[in-house]
């Protein structure tokens, strides 16, 4: 049964097993893929999670069945549920009876995805610590042992995947098409400066434990920002990991994706104000970045005009002030969507690959 970490003693989680007598079929004993005790490295997965019942069965199933090389052990798979009001609680506890590497740990009250973080960092002692949000799939097998490669000789501090939107092809759907051109320009971006503000993304990274021991988010700042800012202040090596995919889903509306939009602004914001205008302003941006977004639509008109729809529409909400009150508060996420794709390996897709195989780093 799931236990409450509240909000007087945060840092005295306890893991919670599942107890249900009856488990899910998709999970049967011979298929979930345990290492053996010894490893050169523990690796602890953590899934922040809040009513994710539509999207936790999947990615848990991905996780348990990843392969593990010889050097590393995924020992603990832990789901933090942020007050989930769902069945995310029930799905989680009746899996975790089918392999002891899953373990759920309940939240009296909602407190957002930052606080779920902090939490993870403090009742986790793994080597490596990986995030990854609810509602992203792996790709196959072998995306966490890609990802987390780039941290086995302890250079690097801190690993993102290569996170891929499907393509959205002839859909009309405008906020799909948006979402497709931001992964168009990001792409471009990353493949000529690695270190910029345009490559955050919290959806999926690792940490090595002398860098997340060293953590504490505070919850006016979005929790990529500041552990991203947080590498590249302290002269930590930050590695994007291109070979590691994972998907996730677009959003499903104009508002949904302005509002991402809108919520980076305001964190930007704050983080001008925390690390400095010098780091932020000078040495994350991005030479050339206009003609880059113009060359791009020339190429990919229609998806290129939603996305400046939507990036106007941000622009206003951030003006405006929308929600300001929310995001002085933490991080709150929206329920996700099941992301649906085509099964190939362990999970795979339709998708425009990217074309590199490399990490960028630095």
């Amino acid at each position: 049964m799931g236990v409450s970490a509240n909000q007087d003693s945060e840092k005295e989680a306890h893991m919670a097993y599942g107890s249900t007598s009856q488990a899910l079929e998709l999970f049967p004993p011979d298929m979930t893929r345990e290492k053996p005790l010894r490893a050169e490295i523990t690796i602890d997965v953590v899934i922040p999670a809040f009513n994710e019942e539509s999207c936790i069965e999947r990615l848990l199933h991905d996780v348990m069945m990843a392969r593990q090389d010889d050097w590393f052990q995924i020992q603990n798979i832990y789901v933090i549920s942020d007050a989930s009001t769902d069945q995310t609680d029930d799905i989680v506890q009746q899996i975790a009876a089918r392999d002891r590497r899953v373990k759920l740990i309940t939240k009296a009250e909602r407190k957002g995805k930052i606080d779920s973080i902090n939490l993870a960092f403090s009742i986790t002692n793994a080597e490596l610590i990986v995030f990854i949000d609810a509602d992203v799939r792996l790709a196959n097998e072998h995306s966490i042992a890609k990802l987390v490669q780039h941290l086995r000789d302890g250079k690097a501090a801190m690993a993102q995947g290569g996170l891929v939107r499907p393509c959205p092809g002839f859909i009309l759907n405008p906020a799909k098409q948006a979402a497709y051109f931001d992964w168009i320009l990001v792409d471009k971006i990353r493949s000529t400066k690695a270190i910029s503000w345009w490559s955050i993304d919290g959806r999926v990274m690792a940490l090595s434990r002398d860098f997340y021991q060293q953590l504490v988010l505070p919850l006016s700042l979005a929790d990529d920002q500041f552990i991203f800012y947080s590498c590249i202040q302290q002269g930590r090596k930050f590695v994007w990991a291109d070979d590691a995919i994972f998907y996730y889903g677009p959003p499903e509306s104009i508002a949904d994706f302005s509002h991402q939009w809108s919520r980076y602004f305001f964190y930007t914001n704050k983080s001008h104000q925390y690390f400095g205008k010098e780091l932020i302003g000078r040495d994350m941006s991005v030479p050339g970045l206009w003609r880059t977004i113009m060359s791009s639509l020339l190429r990919h008109p229609f998806c290129g005009l939603m996305w400046v729809l939507c990036y106007a529409i941000s622009k206003i909400e951030f003006v405006l002030r929308l929600d300001f009150e929310r995001y002085e508060r933490g991080f709150f996420w929206t329920k996700s969507r099941p992301l649906k794709i085509q099964t190939k390996d362990v999970v795979g897709a339709k998708v425009q690959r990217n074309p590199r195989q490399s990490g960028k780093q630095a």
